[in-house]
């Protein structure tokens, strides 16, 4: 429990930086309120925005209250942190048969996931902001991803590749190939990197669909980008998972937006964002309970499944085209 706790405490404060750092991202250009006052348009100290977390920061000069959605968010990492580290530590939802770290959890992989979860809400934060996610979050966001699975070598939720071919199992168990048990570092490199082209090269081909059924860029190099971030920190197996997620996720919540202000266009970042947290918190139920194990141990199962899933998001694009072609007052 004092653990836990502890985790809470380290969400809240990582909730305010990564207010914090989007504000400086994005202000002057686009008037946050947190950095810059609404008001007078008077500069707020920079120490004065870390130090003042639990309630909004007043300006000095004019005394205009500060906005509430810095305190939203700290609240929500806070949430998700600590829902993150319960869920790994006392559910065991990462926990499979294959993947046995020499490690506890809490000494390497959940460090590791709860840096991600940091990025995803600074990340979230600027898309729902200004509809963009700057390269100043991901690039740095991969190279940790890729460099601290190179020097752990057990961060993965799953091995690069296992077989659970029948005929195979029967006799050995799941088969793992023999360089991974050998090379545990040069696999972890491999299992990050085929995560990152995995998740950027799928959505770079949603977008291509998605500029030509709707006619307008409705993915942006950002969500490219960010699908190449998350692939990095989880590995091609849970990318394909958040992609067949996340415009479910969309479908929910931007339907739920559409409906409440009328706004045809949502940023899909937070809908990926949401979509990577969510299978992060039930990954065990993923591979283990759904049997995904299965269809990721044949090569035709995995492109017939990528295919099907491909298809399913044209025809959902489609429905989004005609869904934002109708007034809003009559879906009210």
């Amino acid at each position: 429990m004092p653990f836990l706790i502890f985790v809470i405490a380290a969400g809240f404060a990582a909730g305010h930086i990564a207010a914090v750092w989007a504000a400086l991202l994005l202000e002057p250009e686009v008037p946050v309120g947190l950095r810059i006052c609404r008001g007078c348009r008077q500069q707020i100290s920079f120490v004065r925005l870390l130090l003042t977390m639990a309630v909004p920061v007043t300006c000095p000069a004019c005394r205009q209250a500060g906005r509430w959605w810095p305190v939203a968010a700290s609240t929500l990492t806070a949430a998700a942190f600590g829902l993150l580290s319960w869920l790994m530590l006392e559910g065991h939802c990462q926990t499979v048969t294959e993947v046995r770290p020499a490690m506890a959890l809490w000494q390497n992989r959940l460090p590791f996931h709860l840096i991600f979860v940091f990025l995803l809400t600074t990340v979230t934060i600027t898309d729902l902001l200004d509809y963009v996610i700057p390269d100043s979050i991901i690039i740095p966001g991969v190279c940790l991803a890729v460099a601290f699975a190179f020097l752990s070598g057990e961060l993965q939720l799953i091995h690069v590749w296992v077989n659970w071919d029948d005929d195979y199992v029967k006799l050995y168990g799941p088969y793992l190939p023999e360089w991974m048990k050998h090379h545990q570092h040069l696999h972890g490199l491999v299992w990050s990197l085929c995560g990152l082209l995995t998740g950027a090269g799928l959505m770079w081909a949603a977008r291509v669909g998605a500029h030509l059924i709707l006619g307008v860029p409705a993915i942006g190099l950002g969500d490219v980008t960010l699908m190449a971030m998350i692939g990095a920190f989880m590995g091609w197996q849970p990318t394909l998972c958040v992609l067949a997620i996340a415009p479910l996720v969309g479908l929910v919540l931007g339907l739920g937006g559409r409906i409440l202000t009328g706004r045809s266009f949502v940023a899909f970042g937070p809908y990926l964002c949401i979509a990577a947290f969510i299978v992060l918190c039930i990954w065990r139920l993923l591979w283990e309970g759904i049997q995904l194990k299965i269809i990721f141990s044949h090569w035709p199962t995995i492109a017939g499944m990528v295919a099907g899933a491909f298809a399913a998001f044209c025809v959902l694009l489609v429905g989004l085209r005609i869904f934002r072609s109708l007034p809003a007052e009559r879906l009210r």
